[in-house]
């Protein structure tokens, strides 16, 4: 299976796992994909954080210029249902 197969829920379940990683205070939200990043309290270094830890559970790799253009977490489900797998060197 690869994350193109995810199901939505699926990829919000991701999201959530590194949300309450990145801050505590989300583990116990619900998300859904018209969440805005900034409003659930997300500033631009958590989530970056919270894209790291997305690439650490899924084996993926974004690219940086993708990270800017995301504001909501669909976005974020979008970008890990149509992620590429990380190139790992060594």
């Amino acid at each position: 299976m690869t994350t193109a197969d995810l199901t939505e829920e699926e990829a919000l379940s991701i999201v959530a796992k590194a949300a309450a990683q990145v801050d505590a205070r989300l583990a116990e939200r619900t998300f859904t994909p018209a969440d805005d990043i900034g409003e659930i309290g997300l500033d631009s270094v958590a989530t970056l954080e919270l894209i790291v830890s997305i690439e650490d559970q899924t084996g993926l790799s974004f690219d940086d210029d993708v990270l800017f253009g995301v504001s909501t977490v669909g976005d974020v489900v979008e970008l890990i249902r149509g992620g590429k797998p990380a190139v790992r060197e060594g």
